[in-house]
């Protein structure tokens, strides 16, 4: 793996230095342990980008996570930067994968969406959060993707799980607790096997067909850590439950199982699962008002600096 936390955690205090109100050594907040990946200056930044010197124009794919189909109909990835970004002239897709259906089903959710883009993805940057990764992953794999794969310039996985995570395999009875509380009228359980995807053996069987099928794009990772922070009260028992193995971890992930192997790593934040992409409390909705607390990070910044980063990645 390459680790160039260093430099994408520069450009990430560049941009969240030009939000309004963002007090002194704001950036700090967020970042979790740059220890060993060189010396970060936040006290000379370089100067705030115009409009003019914004990344050339991308097509910007995003794949949602486990169970995020419960809540797409008022919050999805990253959504309230979409506008943002396309007033930059950038294009948005999220594919409808299913929020509680197998790797297996969505791959297919995800090869039907490139296929319907077609020449729209030339160029496409992926950026899947949390499950969606592996999603990704096995869709990559497949041998029906070699109608789209070259099309892709790269794969940003966000909290992913390349790993796949312990409560897949032993926190059936917190799952459970979720589902009785969270929103999930709004998705059905398809083949039901979005979990069972998630353990051991089947997330890794699909990371190790990834790199063993050499997808030509590079891969990054961007993970979460809470382990100094609040955490959403309804990820706190699977905090707990993953603290017991590692304290590095964001609530759903660890971060051992957030990185792909052999990606470059672009950052490690403090933050836990949802907020490092969910902007629950950005929605008016009041179904999404119990899912908003402890829910703060600068997902504007970090969303703008993967574009800006891969417009023009340092040289190895």
């Amino acid at each position: 793996m390459v680790d160039n936390r260093r430099e994408f955690s520069e450009l990430f205090c560049a941009n969240l230095s030009q939000t309004k109100h963002s007090p002194p050594n704001y950036c700090d907040k967020w970042l979790w342990n740059m220890s060993g990946s060189g010396t970060l200056s936040t006290k000379h930044l370089d100067p705030p980008r115009n409009a003019s010197s914004r990344a050339s124009s991308k097509t910007i794919i995003i794949i949602p996570g486990i169970f995020s189909e419960c809540v797409a109909p008022w919050v999805t990835p990253f959504s309230a930067d979409y506008a943002d970004l396309r007033s930059q002239g950038h294009q948005i897709y999220v594919v409808p994968v299913s929020g509680r259906g197998s790797s297996l089903l969505n791959a297919s959710i995800i090869q039907e969406k490139f296929e319907d883009l077609g020449d729209i993805a030339s160029g496409a940057i992926v950026i899947a959060y949390s499950k969606g990764a592996s999603d990704f992953m096995l869709a990559a794999s497949r041998l029906e993707s070699v109608s789209w794969r070259n099309r892709v310039s790269a794969f940003v996985s966000i909290a992913g799980t390349a790993g796949g995570s312990p409560i897949a395999n032993h926190g059936s009875t917190a799952y459970r607790r979720l589902a009785r509380k969270a929103p999930f009228r709004a998705c059905s359980p398809q083949d039901g096997g979005g979990v069972q995807s998630l353990t051991y053996t089947e997330a890794r069987n699909v990371a190790d067909a990834f790199l063993e099928n050499h997808p030509p794009f590079p891969s990054y990772s961007i993970a979460a850590v809470a382990d100094d922070i609040p955490v959403t009260p309804f990820l706190r028992p699977f905090h707990s439950l993953l603290s017991r193995i590692d304290e590095r971890n964001d609530g759903q992930v660890l971060l051992e199982d957030a990185v792909i192997p052999r990606s470059t790593v672009l950052g490690i934040f403090r933050a836990d699962h949802w907020s490092i992409a969910l902007p629950f409390a950005e929605s008016t909705a009041t179904e999404m008002k119990p899912l908003g607390i402890n829910n703060d990070f600068p997902r504007g910044a970090l969303i703008q600096s993967i574009v800006d980063y891969l417009d023009s990645p340092p040289l190895p």
